[in-house]
Formats: C-alpha cells, structure tokens, sequence
C-alpha cells in the first residue's frame, strides 16, 4: 500500500509544483517589461549593503539554536554551535525534510549533548521561531498606521483564494492524517508531539528562552530592514518602512506553511509582492521581491563556503603519505 501511494504523492507534489511555477512566470512574464527595467537599474552599493544586512541576520542568527541549548542546561562552544547550524540549515534544500534536523542531532551527540535533548530542541526552536515572525508581522502592520491602505487588498477575488488555500490545506492535511495512518505527514506529526511530551522531562530556564524569543524577534526586524534596503535598491517609491519589516515577516510565515516548497521558495515571494501592491507598483514589488530570494540564496552559499573553508584549509595543508621506498638490492644480494 505504501509502494502504491508513492507515485501519486509524487504525481500530486509535481503537479503542485508546476502550478505554483506556472502561476509565478505567467504574472513574470505579463509583467516582464517593467521589471526588467527595474532590474537593470539597480542602485548596487545599496544592494550591497542590503546583502551584507542579511550576512549578519544569517550569522546571528546562528546563536539562537545554541542559546536553546543553553536553556536546556546543555553546554556547546558557541562558534562550534553556530557552524552545526548554518551546515544544518543548508540541508535543506536537498530531496525531503529530515536531512537538516537529522545532521543536526547527529552533529550535536557527536559533541557531547544526549540525542533526546538535541532532538527536543528542534520544534522548541521552530515554536520560538514562529512565535517571533508572528510578533514582527503584527507589530509591523500595526505600526505603518494609515500609511497603508491594507483593506484596498482584500479584494473578492483575494478573499476567495486565500479562503480556498486555506480549506484546500486543511483538507489534505485532514485526509492524510486520517485516511492514510502510515503517510508521511501523520509520522511527522508524532514525531513532533513525541519530542514537545520529552521537554516536559527538562528542566528548562525560562528566563534565557524568554531571552532568546527577545533576541529572535530583533533579529528579525533586522531581516525585515534587509528586505527594506534591497526593495529601495529597485525602486524609489516611498514606503513604509514599517510595514516592510511586517510584510516580510508575513511572506516568510506564508512560506513556511507552503508544504513542499524548499525554503518556501515561491510562495514567500509571491506572498511579499501582493502585499507590498499595496503601496507600490507591483512590478516594482515582484522585482523586488526576487532579487531579496536571490541576495537571499547568495547569503547563504557565503555563509556556507565560510564553514567548509576551515576544513579545506586542514585537508590541503595535509602532507602526502611518503612514497614507499623500494627494497635494497645489495642487502638482497647478500642474503642470497
């Protein structure tokens, strides 16, 4: 049975998939024009110092997964932590969603914290992550005030798809859990609830998670800026900066609900350019909305090249294993 459901998972995701892509190049392409000419007008060194923005939330936020640590009473030197974390998250974009929590249990008991204890701190990391990208997203679009006419967006139609994502969502997530109770995503919902039981057995220190939901909110109005200097770096139009940092984190939290898209790759962008609509063009909000993916992508691959570089280093200082030497023929003549 489980054999027999594989092909239509795969059928299901790819067709998905497509229609996302699909939906994507069609508004990319009626809108190509003008993007374009976003695009080759690029302000650089603001872009540049949106990139180097983001280097530093990818880098702080590093520390967060070590502070967790740290509230469960499990010691880890910090820049071995943050190197753990920044190989971990770049897993995830291989095939499936188990690469980048399975290296990081792994690496962690490798470094002295027990398996269940580093397996408790993934979903205690994801609800203080998730708590503090819902903080930012209210707080933003509360605070751009009447700068931004939010209810020209809910429109019928945006009204009618938001709705049927929603139910669409609820439904197959409803139907695999209880039609089908060996899927994928009814095991991920276990393994989820068994690793929220295990941290009733902790001992946690509420104050330094407190400290790190704080220090997880700043960080991100500190994405949320980044996404603000990359959008000024494609267009002029006057925005709230505000509302940026509130839209960015509603485009990640969408994104984060998108079920099969790495990353949320797609989703987030979309998401992010419907929003920001409403107080700019909306070619300039898709050319922005890409090129922060794009400074994004770019970020992370710097991060990662420097957490291999050490070991690249070490591998190519390594001196080569002496030839062996041949036998000595006069001490074989000898003996002869």
């Amino acid at each position: 049975m489980e054999g027999a459901r594989k092909p239509w998972i795969r059928a299901a995701r790819w067709l998905i998939f497509g229609a996302v892509l699909f939906l994507i190049l069609s508004a990319l392409r009626h809108y190509s024009g003008e993007v374009k000419s976003h695009v080759t007008h690029i302000h650089l060194r603001v872009l540049l110092a949106g990139y180097a923005l983001c280097a530093l939330y990818r880098v702080l936020n590093s520390m967060g997964w070590v502070m967790i640590l740290r509230a469960m009473r499990q010691r880890m030197p910090l820049l071995r932590g943050m190197r753990l974390w920044l190989m971990a998250e770049s897993m995830r974009w291989l095939p499936g969603s188990i690469w980048g929590f399975a290296s990081r249990v792994y690496q962690a008991s490798q470094n002295g914290v027990p398996p269940v204890v580093a397996s408790a701190s993934l979903p205690l990391e994801l609800l203080l992550t998730i708590g503090a990208w819902t903080l930012v997203a209210g707080g933003g679009i509360l605070a751009s005030g009447r700068s931004v006419d939010w209810r020209a967006l809910l429109t019928p139609r945006v009204i009618a798809f938001c709705a049927g994502g929603i139910l669409a969502g609820v439904a197959v997530l409803l139907i695999s859990v209880r039609a089908f109770p060996q899927s994928r995503v009814r095991g991920k919902l276990k393994r989820l609830l068994a690793e929220l039981h295990s941290l009733r057995a902790i001992r946690l220190r509420w104050p330094v998670l407190a400290g790190v939901l704080v220090f997880d909110t700043a960080l991100c109005c500190l994405n949320g800026i980044a996404f603000f200097v990359v959008l000024r770096s494609v267009s002029d139009t006057a925005v709230n900066p505000f509302a940026v940092v509130g839209i960015n984190a509603c485009g990640w939290l969408l994104g984060f609900l998108a079920v099969g898209a790495p990353g949320g790759i797609g989703v987030r962008e979309a998401g992010s350019a419907v929003l920001l609509s409403a107080m700019m063009p909306l070619p300039s909000a898709i050319a922005g909305s890409v090129l922060w993916r794009v400074v994004m992508i770019f970020d992370e691959l710097t991060c990662l090249s420097a957490c291999l570089m050490p070991t690249l280093i070490a591998h190519l200082k390594k001196p080569a294993a002496p030839p062996a030497q041949a036998p000595d023929k006069t001490y074989e003549s000898g003996q002869k």
